[in-house]
C-alpha cells in the first residue's frame, strides 16, 4: 500500500489555559448491543455457541475531559514517512454498511510509539467475526480474518458516541487493534509517549503526553486487575501499561485494545476542518507510521 502523507504546517495553534486534571472514564458501560452471552475468551476454532458482543461504548458527550498539563507550543514539522512495507487500507475507507469514515490525511503524532509491545491488527471489533455486528456464520472472535492483513481504519465507524469530526457528529472515537494473537491477558500495551497517567477508570487508562502538543491517549479494555501503572505515575514512551484483554466493566467485549487520541491544542486538520481542544483525532495514519517504524527496527524513546 502507498504510505500515508506527512503532517503539513497548516496546524494553527491556540494557547490552552492551564486546567485542573479531571477524570474521564465512563463508570457504567453502555454497549450499543447487549450480548446474549460473552464470547469465548481463549483462542480456538469457531464455535456455534460463541455469541457476538459490542464493545462500542466509549466517551459520553457529558463526561469531563482531561486538559493539557501546560500551555502548548508549536510542534516541530514531522519528518516524511518511511515507505510502507505492510498491507493497510487507506484512511477513512470503511466497508459499506459500517458508517462513513473520515478521510483525514493528518499524521497527528509523528513520533508515536506503537502502543503494543508486539504486532497487532487494526480492524473493527464490532463488525468483525465475534462482534455485535459481525458476519453471519463466523461467530468466533478468533477467526483468522481478525488476525490478518490488511489493516482497516474504523474511526467514525457507526456508533452513537459524540465525535465532531465525523460527518454525522457521532461515531467510533478511536481505533480498535487486535493483539498479536487471540489470547487475553498476554500481550502488553505500552505508553505511546512519555507523560503522566492522569486517570484509571473501570476499563480505561488515560495518558497525557509531556511534550507539546500534549496529546491525550486513552486505552480501553486492558486487564485492569494487573495494570503496571497507577494514577499519577510518570511513564516513558514504550513503558508497559497493562495487557490487552476484554475488560468492559461488566459483560466482556472482544479481546482488543481500543486506542484514542485527543487534541492537546486547537487548530485545523489538513483539509481545513476545525479542531477544538480535546477533539477526538483520527489515530489511524499515526499508528500506521508508528508500526512501520517498529518494522524498520526503530525503538521508542
Amino acid at each position: 500500500m502507498s504510505p500515508s502523507l506527512p503532517l503539513t504546517p497548516r496546524l494553527a495553534l491556540i494557547l490552552a489555559a492551564g486546567l485542573a486534571l479531571t477524570a474521564c472514564d465512563p463508570k457504567t458501560p453502555k454497549p450499543a448491543d447487549t450480548p446474549a452471552k460473552p464470547p469465548s475468551a481463549e483462542p480456538g476454532p469457531p464455535k456455534a455457541e460463541d455469541a457476538p458482543v459490542d464493545g462500542g461504548a466509549e466517551q459520553e458527550a457529558s463526561e469531563p475531559l482531561p486538559p493539557s498539563p501546560t500551555p502548548p507550543v508549536q510542534p516541530d514539522t514531522p519528518p516524511p514517512p518511511s515507505p510502507a512495507t505492510f498491507d493497510h487500507g487507506p484512511a477513512g475507507a470503511l466497508p459499506t454498511g459500517q458508517g462513513s469514515g473520515y478521510l483525514d490525511r493528518t499524521v497527528w503524532s509523528a513520533n508515536l510509539c506503537w502502543p503494543l509491545k508486539e504486532a497487532g491488527f487494526a480492524n473493527s471489533q464490532v463488525y468483525g467475526p465475534g462482534g455485535g455486528m459481525g458476519p453471519a456464520g463466523k461467530p468466533s472472535q478468533c477467526d483468522s480474518s481478525n488476525y490478518s492483513l490488511p489493516w482497516r481504519d474504523n474511526f467514525c465507524e457507526a456508533r452513537s458516541r459524540s465525535n465532531p469530526l465525523c460527518g454525522s457528529g457521532t461515531g467510533h472515537q478511536g481505533q480498535d487493534i487486535r493483539p498479536a494473537t487471540c489470547k487475553k491477558n498476554e500481550h502488553w500495551a505500552v505508553a505511546a509517549e512519555a507523560g503522566t497517567i492522569t486517570d484509571i477508570g473501570t476499563y480505561t487508562v488515560t495518558l497525557v503526553a509531556k511534550a507539546a502538543p500534549h496529546f491525550t491517549y486513552r486505552y480501553l479494555h486492558m486487564q485492569m486487575s494487573t495494570l503496571a501503572v497507577k494514577e499519577g505515575d510518570k511513564v516513558v514512551a514504550g513503558q508497559n501499561l497493562g495487557k490487552a484483554s476484554n475488560d468492559f466493566g461488566g459483560a466482556p467485549t472482544t479481546i482488543h485494545l481500543h486506542f484514542e487520541m485527543r487534541a492537546g491544542v486547537a487548530g485545523l486538520t489538513t483539509d481545513g476542518r476545525p479542531v477544538a481542544l480535546q477533539t477526538f483525532l483520527p489515530p489511524y495514519l499515526s499508528l500506521a507510521e508508528a508500526y512501520q517504524r517498529k518494522l524498520n527496527g526503530g525503538t521508542c524513546s
